[in-house]
């Protein structure tokens, strides 16, 4: 769709339809007869000529600068006239600025060429010659899939000099007839480079209502009724260029300027729309075919709106012819699909087609992709829009949009993206104002990264996993990527990323994908090797040096070097991205769990380091998430400073010692942690050794004669126990607790100190436990139910301490299997506790007591006594 309401103009005058450059591309022809010679119009006001200049030649761009302007409108008879005049400052100005082209659409529009003059020394040069202009067809968004059947006239101008001023005037005729006569325009009062002097003159019928906006405080026009018509005239002198600053957002305009509209609201806007999106003829065979077979196969409204849309996208392609009415009504649905190709407006309305012949409500809706939400600023005008996608009613009259136009999209209905268009107007009869476009609730991070690095030796290789999953937006955009590009490029681009940061990175094997449709979740897995991961330090090679970097984050992120600004600055947005980087290491680094946290208006970002109560295990969970597109000017100092704090904490780095610090291998017994262990030890076994002698009743309902073999299901809590002290010992030995380099890495984490040291206490207490279970278990004492219940549930008991103990410090548990572990032990109880309370083989088998004969003397003699 075209789209020419309003732009940004730096350092040329598009809406002017003055094309600067200095190549030009196409098969040059004679001038057609829509290009003519003839005299200015009448109607035209007329302005003196200037040859000089009151600007500074240091304070204008590009080697020339213009000293008039002069730009009109006839509404009533439908002409456009434009007067420049321009001086040469550089040689360069003359190489760029040698030739005229001005751009009509032949369909409806006639180029009347009026004069080209050169002064020279006071003196006119006559350079208009119709002989010598060319008309091409250039078809500038030929690569974007858009063909316009514009005409560009160029007028090479010969024997150019520095110095020369060049002033040249012509008439565009007509105007598009898909209007039906409604007259709207814009035009800037002020531009990047300064201006002597600027005429715009717009001459309309007296009983013609035009609607005005006035951008940034552009003066009001002088007004003048006569002979039935009204001139509005701005004219100005002298005018001053706007320093702009760059990265602005699309929809920020900079300059001063104006707006004029016939259009009275966004109502009549879309009533002028509607018949142009009627379709009166009935579906072809072949796309009633296509319809059907969708019906049949997805039963549910939901699923139909999904198929159709994916037909749509991926099955008719892009392309756009828009030459004078085609550029704001779209072909038939029966033609899109015949030729398999269209535009946006072509695209929705197949879509809104097929879906309505499914009994699906769905309309056309106008948007704007650069202005967005900030198309409200604006007069209603259809060049407001240069946009078409989808509103769907879904679920009761809830809204759904969709772009036809972005292939490769995946998801469900509910889930499938839509860009931030912020405003829409919605081609239905009841339309009367613009409508909110609402985007997918995001449920997750839109990228979320996790990287292993595996470190067995600081002097060794490094190998790098990386697991990146992409959902919304981003899924589509590599899912697209994927489809489009070689894996020899993808495992380049892919390696060049790292590069960066590790020169020496090598692919370990190629670059994969998953790609789960439904859930739009597309996932890559990379990995590498990385040689020389450990670097010297600057002049202390004892100390090495390896650094981790969340180059995700990074890449998000617009990094500017000033905070001198009068306008926003635009950001990327919506943009969020999460990060985990695990590193397991050779022994354990003396550092820290850490927090950090940067709030800024525009951004939210933070960073946990974890270690494992080890500190063989190091994690660092990282995530950026945007809050708006923009940062206003005033803001920009606090935005920089606090974006800076951000840079300087994605990167994380170890160091390593090698004159002080041993590695495992290395290993150093600890006596101090030997001899706290003896003692413990003394202490628990204390312990067993009157748990021994404790001597309850057995559990009433079976006999206490009666005692039975251990067997049945028995049998299974007596391995458990047996398995047990081997378990425990293995934990000693790989925990490396008698390791004094252990202790050491972890002198000032006190978390850490705390957990690994209950953790060895109750190891003890467990291992001394377990070995009493085990004699009891097998002389079947009546104390063996009761102390395997406190066994179970003091397991489980811990196990929760350490979890609550964990997050109380805000950093959770990082042993891999805790989770499953947890939720063994907690089957565990749920199993064995009710089964040595209840079971009837517990009953009969534990039944021992420690002295059984002699409490069966006491207890004969006690009912004789109650006898007598």
């Amino acid at each position: 769709m075209m789209h020419v309401y309003t732009q940004n103009k730096l350092k040329t005058l598009s809406l002017l339809l003055l094309l600067v450059g200095c190549i030009w591309h196409g098969v040059a022809e004679a001038a057609s007869k829509s290009v003519t010679v003839t005299p200015e119009p009448a109607w035209v006001k007329k302005l003196p000529l200037r040859t000089s200049t009151n600007i500074d030649p240091n304070t204008v761009n590009g080697g020339f600068h213009y000293l008039l302007q002069n730009m009109q409108h006839e509404v009533a008879r439908q002409e456009y006239y434009r007067q420049f005049t321009y001086k040469l400052l550089t040689e360069e100005g003359v190489q760029n600025s040698s030739e005229i082209r001005l751009s009509y659409d032949p369909s409806f529009e006639q180029l009347q060429l009026h004069k080209v003059q050169v002064w020279r020394n006071g003196k006119p040069i006559d350079k208009l010659n119709l002989s010598k202009v060319k008309v091409i067809q250039r078809e500038e968004s030929m690569d974007q899939g858009i063909y316009d059947e514009s005409l560009t006239a160029v007028l090479v101008l010969d024997d150019i000099r520095v110095g020369d001023v060049v002033d040249y005037a012509f008439t565009i005729k007509g105007r598009n007839p898909i209007f039906g006569g409604k007259f709207f325009t814009s035009f800037n009062l002020q531009q990047y480079d300064p201006v002597d002097e600027l005429l715009v003159n717009i001459v309309a019928p007296q009983d013609k209502k035009l609607n005005f906006k006035y951008h940034l405080n552009a003066s009001k026009p002088q007004v003048v009724s006569s002979n039935g018509a009204k001139s509005y005239t701005w004219h100005l002198k002298d005018v001053l260029g706007t320093d702009v600053d760059n990265n602005t957002p699309a929809w920020f305009d900079p300059y001063p300027g104006v707006y004029i509209s016939e259009y009275n609201s966004w109502q009549e806007v879309a009533k002028w729309s509607l018949p142009l999106y009627d379709v009166k003829e009935k579906p072809s065979q072949g796309l009633q075919v296509k319809i059907d077979s969708i019906k049949k196969v997805v039963g549910s409204d939901e699923g139909r709106v999904v198929a159709s849309l994916r037909f749509v996208q991926d099955e008719v392609r892009y392309l756009g012819f828009e030459a004078g009415i085609g550029g704001f009504k779209p072909h038939t649905p029966n033609q899109v699909f015949q030729n398999r190709f269209g535009d946006c407006k072509d695209k929705a309305l197949l879509l809104t087609y097929m879906l309505r012949q499914m009994n699906i409500k769905a309309s056309p809706a106008l948007v704007n992709t650069t202005l967005q939400g900030h198309i409200q600023d604006l007069p209603p005008s259809p060049f407001a829009f240069n946009h078409c996608i989808v509103r769907v009613e879904l679920l009761g009259g809830n809204a759904f949009w969709y772009d036809p136009t972005i292939s490769k999209q995946r998801g469900d209905f509910g889930n499938t993206y839509v860009p931030a268009y912020g405003q829409a107007l919605v081609l239905e009869p009841s339309t009367a104002a613009l409508a909110a476009v609402k985007q997918p609730v995001a449920r997750e991070a839109a990228v979320k990264v996790r990287e292993i690095y595996y470190i067995d030796n600081v002097e060794d290789d490094v190998v790098l996993e990386v697991r990146t999953e992409y959902t919304g937006a981003e899924a589509d955009r590599q899912r697209s990527s994927f489809a489009t590009t070689s894996m020899q490029d993808i495992r380049k681009n892919y390696l060049n990323f790292y590069a960066n940061d590790y020169p020496e990175i090598e692919l370990k094997e190629d670059p994969s994908f998953e790609d789960n449709e439904y859930s739009n979740k597309f996932t890559v897995t990379e990995k590498y090797t990385i040689p020389g991961f450990w670097l010297p330090q600057h002049n202390n090679d004892q100390v090495l040096e390896g650094w981790f970097s969340s180059l995700a984050i990074g890449s998000y992120i617009s990094q500017l070097q000033t905070s001198k600004r009068t306008m926003p600055m635009a950001l990327s947005h919506p943009v969020h991205v999460e990060q985990s980087i695990k590193v397991l290491l050779p022994r354990a680094w003396p550092v820290d769990n850490t927090t950090q946290e940067v709030d800024d208006d525009a951004f939210r970002y933070t960073r946990k380091v974890i270690y494992s109560p080890s500190g063989t295990e190091l994690n660092i969970d990282l995530s950026y998430q945007s809050k708006k597109d923009h940062v206003a000017s005033e803001a920009t100092s606090a935005y920089l400073r606090n974006q800076k704090a951000m840079l300087d904490n994605i990167t994380y780095g170890l160091t390593y010692n090698k004159g002080l610090i041993t590695s495992l291998n290395d290993f150093q017994f600890s006596w101090s942690v030997f001899a706290i262990l003896l003692l413990l030890l003394a202490g628990f076994s204390f312990g067993a050794y009157k748990l021994y002698f404790w001597n309850p009743l057995p559990i009433a309902g079976e006999s206490m004669y009666a005692g039975e073999s251990i067997g049945g299901w028995a049998v299974l809590p007596l391995l458990g126990l047996i398995f047990t002290p081997f378990s425990v010992v293995f934990t000693f030995i790989s925990g490396g607790y008698f390791n004094a380099n252990l202790w050491q890495g972890i002198s000032d984490n006190g978390l850490s100190q705390l957990i690994i040291g209950s953790e060895i206490t109750f190891n003890l207490a467990l291992l001394v436990f377990s070995g009493l279970l085990i004699v009891l278990y097998l002389k079947r004492r009546s104390s063996v139910p009761k102390l395997m219940i406190a066994f179970y549930v003091s397991r489980l008991v811990f196990m929760v301490f350490e979890l609550a103990l964990t997050s109380a410090w805000g950093v959770g548990v990082t042993n891999e299997k805790f989770g499953s572990n947890l939720l063994s032990t907690f089957a565990g109880v749920a199993i064995w506790v009710p089964y040595f309370l209840l079971s009837s083989r517990v009953k009969s088998t534990f039944v021992e007591r420690l002295h059984p004969q002699e409490e069966l003397i006491y207890t004969q003699e006690e009912d004789q006594a109650a006898v007598h």
